[in-house]
């Protein structure tokens, strides 16, 4: 199960507060934003406008990282908070739970730079400067992101994410072709994609996860689809439904 953008349902995304939530539920992976400032410094945050979560204004990447620190990240959910850098996510999270760091550099952005992938290029320093402790995947909906991870550190487990507008099925022929180890389409395409999809892509040998998913009658059928990790705003909701599922999975496989 993974939180996304930590346990946002009850806490502002993306900031410590919130993974430190999921942490609290269960969560297996933290699903978290990372963006370069002006100063070439990864932080945590989904919009290229800063104005969109915080009482700033302008784009990400034309502020240091002493500028976005005096930010309010909190968007009205408690106490002003910061905007986290993604070393101090690392720190935070390791030894806690896994984490999958989506890449943030989208064609039509004002700081896209593709070919260079400058913060694939400092994800996967930081990754290995931290000595992060837990299982880590770097993933996008720009696949240049990931196959310039997988160019950088082959070692690095990626996902390709989808939207409902793309073909699963064209997504998992991608993703097998490069090496991804996990098809991450949206939640409404891959359940008309079907049980047979998630077979197929085990058989290819990658994993199948989905985002976001706070319903949860739809949560219990993805996993009784077997899907692999469904992202959700609510983990404290997610993480029962996921052991019930799992423990009659298992306890049918026993009575066979």
């Amino acid at each position: 199960m993974v939180a996304h953008r930590g346990a946002s349902a009850l806490f502002p995304e993306n900031t410590l507060a919130a993974f430190e939530g999921a942490i609290q539920v269960g969560a297996d992976y933290i699903e978290l934003d990372v963006r370069l400032t002006a100063d070439g410094v990864p932080v945590i945050m989904h919009d290229a406008d800063v104005g969109i979560r915080t009482n700033g204004s302008g784009f990400v990447h034309t502020f240091s990282l002493r500028e976005l620190k005096r930010l309010d990240a909190s968007g009205g959910l408690g106490p002003a908070v910061g905007v986290p850098t993604l070393a101090e996510a690392l720190d935070l999270l390791s030894g806690q739970a896994g984490v999958n760091i989506e890449i943030k550099n989208m064609p039509g952005e004002p700081s896209f730079d593709s070919p260079r992938e400058r913060i694939a290029e400092e994800v996967v320093r930081l990754l290995a400067a931290s000595g992060f402790q837990g299982p880590t995947v770097v993933s996008s909906f720009n696949w240049l992101a990931i196959e310039r991870v997988r160019d950088l550190n082959a070692e690095i487990p990626t996902g390709f994410l989808t939207n409902a507008a793309i073909d699963p099925w064209a997504a998992l022929v991608y993703a097998r072709t490069n090496d991804h180890a996990f098809v991450l389409p949206q939640a409404p395409a891959l359940l008309a994609a079907g049980p047979a999809f998630i077979e197929q892509a085990h058989q290819d040998g990658l994993r199948v996860g989905t985002w976001t998913v706070d319903e949860p009658a739809v949560m219990r059928d993805l996993f009784a689809m077997g899907v692999d990790a469904v992202a959700t705003n609510d983990p404290a909701m997610a993480v029962p439904i996921r052991d019930q599922v799992r423990a009659a999975q298992e306890g049918s496989v026993q009575d066979r």
